[in-house]
């Protein structure tokens, strides 16, 4: 043990979701061969703090409850996809979360209680962090599906690895149920 330690807070879809995400990482393996975020299971980042000590991070964690307490489930919409561009012309395809105005105020409650100040752009990564030959071979495929799903999010997790570890790897750590009322968005569709 290095004595330091890496956080993650997501959000769990359903396991339909789940499975819809994996029948694209799969598709998309078949186009493009093997890479690396195709095994990893369909969830929503809302955000990474590395390099802590685990009995400062494991208290702070722990009063983020009281926040999360406070805050309703939700109900979000996959609705079609998309992509982000990164440094050295590598791309990440994702499944787009539908923005209303009611989720971006979830989304900024979500955001007090970690006490980040950055934006949240929630997204279920598909393939993550290809070259631009992949890239262009995997998005005309992606590009006009029409993929509408509705699910709710009732917890938000909490996955821990070991910061200097020779493979590094998450293992759950904590859930914590979102309390109130189920806060359902109203389908907006285009």
């Amino acid at each position: 043990m290095t004595g330091y330690a890496d956080y993650l807070f997501l959000l769990s879809p359903p396991e339909e979701v789940k499975l819809e995400i994996d029948r694209y990482k799969r598709a998309s393996a078949r186009l493009i061969g093997q890479y690396a975020s195709m095994n990893s299971p369909a969830h929503i980042s809302l955000a990474q703090v590395e390099r802590q000590k685990p009995f400062f991070a494991d208290s702070t964690i722990q009063r983020m409850e009281l926040g999360f307490n406070t805050i309703p489930p939700v109900q979000l919409y996959i609705d079609g996809f998309k992509y982000f561009t990164h440094l050295h012309n590598k791309h990440t395809i994702y499944a787009a979360i539908r923005i209303t105005p009611a989720v971006d105020e979830w989304l900024i409650s979500i955001r007090k209680v970690l006490g980040i100040k950055k934006a949240i752009i929630p997204h279920i990564t598909v393939v993550r962090n290809i070259n631009v030959e992949y890239f262009n071979t995997l998005w005309p495929h992606f590009r006009h599906k029409q993929l509408v799903m509705p699910f709710f999010v009732s917890e938000i997790k909490v996955v821990k690895r070991e910061t200097f570890a020779n493979q590094p790897k998450w293992e759950a750590y904590k859930t914590f149920r979102f309390g109130g009322k189920i806060m359902t968005v109203v389908n907006n569709l285009k």
